[in-house]
């Protein structure tokens, strides 16, 4: 910690409301224009600098004043000479003085020294998502998974018995909530999920990613997120109050509280419910299960919590980007941001002048949370917000970020949700209209589950995806650039602007739904609605065919070239497994270029086709013919699917 002083041009007024300025000293306009964020949100005796450019030492004690107190405001940790010299976020320092100051007065005389280029007020962050999300705890009643194993017709890849309950995953339009049999719901439409059963038959997840959830506390001693939680083994098998793997944070076992700045992680519904979407443990036969939360063993991502708010106060500027750094030189390779800053922001310039400390954290962890062999760079994910405002909220709105809207039981946009310029990508939050139209997962009750609804519940569903995304890249050994696996996650959707025309609204007055017509928002979600399965084909760079249940023409224009028709098919190839996954009895040839196949119920298939070009038979030897090849695609069994060929 080193001090130096400053004068303060009007000590007189310093004491007092910080909007008690004496404009007969305004700096001018070159001071000022350093200075960014608000003053009447900002944390008192405190003050976030920036300067030119990298120094170890930041000392100014030739003016006489006030005590201030100057830190580097980020440890340095295994950082490079290179790296301390380009990464902006080792330019900012932390200063601290009397909280009875008035912080715009200090704020102006420090924004005079040459060598600062930003003085950033040290505001509290908005956590709007907590304002507009419904929580359903009274309806967490513990229903023993065989009486719903017995009742419905429904296959599940897993035991956990509220597996059934979590439509977002798995949508076929039944309603499995309900004591009594399962019933078509007309809230539904079946195959508004993510299709990550699909997916789970290739991947399910791997330990050595690991996901950071920037968020309130998770409860790392729910039964349904412990074998899933990040360890620090070194502070794991450490001494108690040393930092052990000297990271600059003390006992920080699965995290860091960077809300009290201790490692006691507080238990929290919100943190805890975003983390069980994304990688609840599967297959436990308990509660729910998560996107890349494994098979049941130990395979499963992991969740490294970095908590930033509690049901009543979230953290300042400084500690949001600390958490964000912490991920990053951590090991996270993917951050879930289920908070905004609360403000219709109209640029990236315009925000950046509010919160530059977290953008520069942001840019860091995407520069630096590589994983060897795997993706160069971090891949983050925000919600967009729960205002049903025509522009994201940011950090989400960000260009270089992810930007999450959310969508209800049926596919239309969730009444809440925020959309417009910015939006990246839609994924199901949930309708605020009850238990069975929420998002089911983990939370800190008696029963471990709990139901929520808001683009935070729709964020993690994304997370989830780009977790088990890479975690198949790493079994394949498959790698890519940050920018080539956000550009894979964009764009394995499907459409989603069609549903945007009416949708039911969350009040029930009188029992009756009203309804409400939404065709501005055609084209305001993002690039589509995600698909855990795509995501994974995209990767394994296998084409996929989607066909409705019935009897379907499969074209091979499209895999062996517009002269199909011509060519010498040696073989069809379906495993037994496969045929039984759709529901297809029939025995698969080519004719005339075209493969028929009749399948009766939803699921994914691989297929393997065989054919000869250069001739009707394969040369070699004493004969002159020509070259077998093989293309190999998924065949996916929707119940519908759109004009454009997309399954719905």
């Amino acid at each position: 910690m080193q001090k130096f002083s400053i004068l303060l041009l009007v000590l007189a007024v310093s004491v007092g409301c910080i909007r008690d300025i004496d404009h007969a000293n305004t700096p001018e306009p070159s001071t000022t224009a350093k200075i960014i964020g608000a003053s009447e949100q900002a944390k008192g005796g405190t003050l976030l600098v920036k300067l030119k450019s990298y120094a170890t030492t930041f000392d100014i004690t030739d003016i006489e004043g006030i005590t201030v107190e100057a830190s580097q405001l980020f440890p340095i940790g295994k950082a490079t000479h290179a790296e301390l010299q380009s990464e902006d976020i080792y330019r900012w320092w932390r200063l601290t003085f009397d909280e009875s100051l008035n912080v715009e007065l200090v704020a102006n005389t420090i924004a005079k020294d040459n060598r600062i280029s930003v003085v950033e007020y040290n505001s509290y962050v908005k956590c709007e998502n907590n304002n507009s999300e419904s929580g359903d705890k009274s309806q967490c009643v513990v229903t023993p998974p065989a009486t719903r194993a017995d009742k419905t017709p429904k296959e599940l890849p897993f035991n956990d018995p509220y597996l059934y309950d979590q439509w977002h995953f798995d949508n076929d339009g039944y309603n499995y909530y309900s004591p009594s049999e399962p019933t078509l719901e007309s809230g539904y439409v079946a195959g508004a999920d993510i299709n990550v059963f699909a997916a789970w038959k290739y991947c399910t997840g791997d330990p050595r990613i690991i996901v950071a959830v920037i968020d309130g506390g998770v409860m790392h001693t729910n039964p349904d997120l412990a074998a899933n939680m990040w360890v620090n083994e070194a502070e794991y098998n450490g001494v108690a109050g040393v930092d052990d793997d000297g990271n600059g944070y003390i006992d920080d076992i699965h995290g860091y509280n960077f809300l009290k700045g201790c490692a006691e992680i507080d238990n929290n519904d919100h943190g805890t419910h975003v983390a069980g979407t994304i990688a609840a443990v599967n297959n436990n036969g308990f509660g729910v299960c998560g996107v890349a939360g494994g098979s049941g063993n130990n395979d499963g991502c992991r969740i490294m919590t970095c908590e930033i708010n509690d049901e009543n106060s979230f953290a300042s500027n400084e500690s949001v980007a600390a958490a964000i750094k912490y991920a990053t030189d951590n090991g996270a390779v993917v951050i879930n941001n289920s908070w905004t800053s609360g403000s219709s922001y109209t640029s990236d310039n315009i925000y950046y002048n509010g919160y530059g400390v977290i953008v520069d954290a942001i840019t860091y962890f995407e520069n630096n949370a590589k994983y060897e062999g795997l993706i160069d760079g971090g891949i983050a994910i925000f919600a967009a917000g729960n205002e049903n405002n025509n522009i994201p909220f940011y950090p989400g709105a960000y260009h270089n970020n992810i930007c999450v809207t959310a969508f209800s039981p049926d596919f239309t946009a969730a009444t809440y949700t925020n959309y417009g310029p910015g939006s990246s990508i839609a994924a199901p939050g949930g309708a605020k209209r009850g238990w069975i139209y929420s998002v089911i997962s983990t939370n800190t009750g008696e029963y471990y589950v709990g139901s929520s609804c808001g683009t935070s519940m729709a964020a993690p569903h994304v997370t989830g995806c780009a977790a088990l995304g890479l975690s198949y890249a790493l079994k394949l050994g498959k790698s890519f650039s940050r920018e080539e696996f956000k550009s894979l996650i964009l764009t394995s959707v499907h459409d989603i602007n069609r549903y945007q025309t009416e949708r039911i609204a969350d009040n029930l007055v009188g029992g009756n739904n009203t309804t409400e017509n939404i065709e501005h928002l055609k084209g305001q979600l993002g690039s589509g609605y995600i698909d855990a399965h795509r995501l994974l084909m995209q990767i394994e760079n296998t084409p996929c065919v989607y066909i409705t249940i019935g009897k379907s023409e499969i074209s091979l224009d499209n895999y062996f070239g517009d002269g199909s028709t011509a060519l010498t098919y040696t073989s069809v190839q379906m495993s037994a497994s496969d045929k039984s996954a759709i529901g297809c009895n029939d025995d698969l040839v080519v004719s005339n270029g075209k493969i028929s196949l009749t399948a009766t119920k939803c699921g994914t298939a691989r297929m393997r086709v065989k054919a000869i070009v250069g001739g009707s038979h394969v040369g070699g030897g004493d004969t002159i013919g020509g070259m077998e090849i093989e293309r190999e695609f998924e065949i996916v069994v929707r119940k519908v699917m759109a004009d454009n060929g997309a399954w719905l």
